[in-house]
């Protein structure tokens, strides 16, 4: 995984070469521990594009910001730097703000890691961040979590009790699906075509939605479970002649795991139900070529973060293996080049080839994860995230918890985002991250596509009595004024 470095405006001499490494430290730009207040975020990876977009479109002043991703070869590490916009800035007790975040683990660790011995973190004021800087182990100040404590601590995401004081503010509705290898969407394709489940104006590659093949429930559910072991049992045949189910799919500790647990096997909602298959354990979770062995061993693959699980699809494929995974939809973007391998002479020639190109998302049970189909309740596969913390924080952190969960859900900031998914490529229709009901009415009588597309909001909700209850089958907010 290569690092990467994006720098937007950035006052003064940002940039030095040397050999294949970026000498540039945040200091270069006039940010120390002096100057800058540090606020530190652990959890989920399904928002971390979302962080991003608001952090660099929203919260700093375009003319003095940095953002690093994959800081010392950790993908699951990044940290955006800037002063603020003066909307903001008189919030803050320094003149500039560091949001630092750890998505190593998943959601578990935005609950667990807000008391104990916490994590590590990307440490901004090193001289060369590029090196592998990472801070002592410290507690989060905030964390973020893609379903609420209670449920996450049944599920086994962290271990301990839930931290006493634990605040957990509702934060946005995630949308997860089930991405595939190209070649097995291909080979979907073929068969539903000749079956007639698609339409016979589609062809074998075709990006729309109309021509997304699609799994059931139930057939994913058998694949999660280990009951469903060959792709012949579904009546396909790879030519490479590997009929092996390969599943890439997160650790215990993250919430995109225990959402696929529920939304497919009603478990941990419901004791005594058939499980998730095993993990292979000799696969290293966050490692950059994860899956990528000519003859590979295993069979299930667990990534510490959301781009762990790309990492082992597009390897999966490019090794001729039929995989199905499991990731938001914020996992990859079309804009994101932080993930990409190199082939005929590598980036100096600019072949590169992105993950994205590897993998597609799936229709479930002949529905498409668009965000009109996710706001409205035709797809299912959702959950409302919270942002965690321990009691409600003043000072810098504080201020920097309430400038993320009233902006986080601007459509400013999820219009365009939504606009990037991956699922974008495929669907042409915006898809990803939609705000809670609880935001706001909509301003559409009557929901439409459009309507979604320029207000991302939730017309359904876990939520009904008090918190979210992620066990609670989805019930209606708002009114949709559309026949189903």
């Amino acid at each position: 995984m290569k690092f990467n470095t994006v720098t937007l405006a950035v006052s003064g001499a940002l940039v030095a070469l040397s050999g294949s490494a970026f000498a540039y430290n945040f200091a270069d730009g006039g940010y120390t521990a002096a100057n800058t207040a540090a606020v530190y975020i652990s959890g989920s990876s399904a928002t971390n594009n979302q962080l991003k977009a608001w952090a660099t479109g929203v919260f700093c002043d375009s003319t003095n910001q940095v953002s690093y991703n994959s800081v010392g070869g950790d993908s699951n590490q990044f940290a955006v730097v800037c002063k603020p916009k003066a909307a903001f800035a008189g919030s803050f007790s320094k003149a500039n703000v560091a949001i630092i975040k750890n998505s190593n683990g998943g959601s578990g660790n935005g609950i667990s890691k807000l008391t104990g011995t916490g994590v590590q973190f990307t440490n901004v004021f090193q001289a060369n961040p590029v090196t592998g800087a990472l801070t002592a182990s410290r507690v989060a100040d905030i964390g973020v979590s893609d379903e609420e404590p209670a449920i996450l601590k049944k599920a086994g995401a962290f271990t301990g009790a839930i931290p006493v004081g634990l605040v957990a503010a509702p934060l946005n509705v995630t949308t997860f699906g089930t991405p595939v290898t190209l070649g097995l969407r291909n080979a979907l394709q073929d068969a539903q075509i000749t079956s007639g489940a698609l339409p016979a104006s589609c062809t074998v590659g075709s990006e729309t939605e109309a021509c997304m093949p699609s799994l059931s429930k139930s057939q994913i559910a058998s694949i999660f479970s280990g009951n469903l072991v060959g792709w012949s049992e579904l009546g396909l045949s790879n030519p490479a002649g590997d009929d092996n189910v390969y599943i890439a799919r997160r650790v215990i500790s993250s919430g995109t795991q225990t959402a696929s647990r529920m939304q497919f096997l009603n478990e941990p909602c419901v004791e005594g139900l058939a499980g998730f298959v095993p993990g292979d354990n000799g696969e290293v979770n966050n490692k950059p070529n994860a899956c990528n062995a000519a003859s590979y061993s295993g069979r299930v693959f667990e990534g510490s973060g959301g781009g762990n699980v790309e990492t082992c699809l597009t390897n999966h494929d490019r090794n001729g293996r039929w995989a199905i995974g499991i990731n938001s939809l914020e996992l990859p973007s079309t804009t994101d080049t932080s993930d990409e391998y190199t082939i005929g002479g590598g980036a100096a020639t600019g072949n590169k080839i992105l993950n994205k190109d590897y993998q597609r998302h799936i229709k479930i049970d002949g529905v498409s994860p668009s965000a009109f189909n996710t706001a409205t309740g035709r797809y299912a596969f959702w959950y409302e995230a919270t942002m965690n913390t321990i009691g409600t924080p003043g000072g810098d952190v504080g201020a920097l918890r309430t400038a993320m969960v009233t902006g986080f859900n601007d459509p400013a900031v999820l219009v365009p985002l939504n606009n990037t998914f991956n699922t974008t490529a495929l669907l042409g229709k915006p898809a990803g991250i939609l705000a809670p009901s609880a935001s706001g009415a909509p301003t559409a009588t009557e929901a439409s596509e459009g309507s979604v597309a320029a207000q991302p909001l939730m017309y359904y909700t876990r939520s009904i009595s008090g918190g979210p209850n992620s066990c609670q089958p989805a019930m209606s907010y708002y009114s949709t004024n559309i026949n189903p």
